[in-house]
């Protein structure tokens, strides 16, 4: 019996620690983890800026002119040390993930403009041109900065912009017709331009003497002063279309 109960404390003891063993590794995982998520998280961040177009949503333009995209970064730089490595910087046009997100843009046929910092550089820049362009460079351009400095993180910063290119498309222009209108009231007068782009700008003239920016004019308490000949212009940068609208003033108490 003495023997039996010698045996039973010592699985006993056996289990006891094997649960301490489990509990100990279970605990240095966790602790591990969380030193590394801290590490991660203590780590810099490349943030690349698109410094030219200089806007806040897609850049839109027509076919024929030049894309120019330029993209800056900069980088925290001790100098007291030598262990620096240089900025990377590459363009990528695809949102495949090998270019999109990878610190070995050479692996990556797609990524184009690959430069390349001195290794104490605090600031780094690329650019794109691609000139005439087609409807088919319509795409998300993504500007990428990585470098393997010990302080920053593997993974690479990056900051994308839309490009939309149309095609040329001259205004067409809807106006009020000829217009009769009596003495002592309103009217306006519209001018529409449905289709151009650009995007075109709209002005009234009257005798060749500017009356108004918009597409619509409108006149109160008309005479016979305000009767002629309205000419409403759409103009963007590739055209200027012209059209134009009579308005007769009547005086109807002469009517009578």
């Amino acid at each position: 019996m003495h023997s039996v109960k010698t045996r039973e404390i010592y699985n006993e003891g056996m289990v006891s620690r094997y649960y301490i063993i489990c509990y100990a590794v279970m605990l240095l995982v966790v602790v591990s983890a969380k030193k590394i998520k801290t590490e991660e998280e203590d780590l810099l961040q490349l943030h690349p800026v698109i410094t030219s177009p200089a806007v806040s949503g897609p850049y839109e333009m027509v076919i024929g002119e030049t894309l120019h995209l330029s993209c800056n970064v900069n980088k925290k730089v001790d100098y007291n040390f030598q262990g620096h490595r240089p900025i990377f910087m590459w363009w990528c046009n695809s949102t495949a993930e090998p270019c999109y997100n990878s610190s070995a843009p050479s692996l990556c046929n797609i990524c184009i403009n690959i430069t390349k910092s001195g290794s104490e550089a605090n600031t780094s820049s690329t650019e794109l041109t691609i000139e005439h362009v087609t409807k088919a460079n319509t795409s998300t351009y993504t500007c990428i900065a990585f470098t393997d400095d010990d302080d920053y993180s593997a993974s690479p910063g990056n900051i994308s912009i839309q490009v939309i290119v149309h095609e040329k498309v001259k205004p067409k222009l809807t106006v009020t017709q000829s217009v009769i209108k009596t003495i002592g009231r309103f009217v306006e007068l519209v001018c529409i331009d449905s289709v151009g782009y650009p995007t075109t700008s709209i002005s009234w003239y009257k005798d060749s003497h500017f009356v108004h920016s918009g597409r619509l004019l409108r006149l109160d308490n008309v005479s016979h002063h305000d009767a002629g000949v309205y000419h409403c212009s759409a103009v963007n940068r590739f055209n200027r279309v012209n059209s134009s609208v009579i308005l007769k003033v009547q005086d109807d108490s002469k009517m009578k």
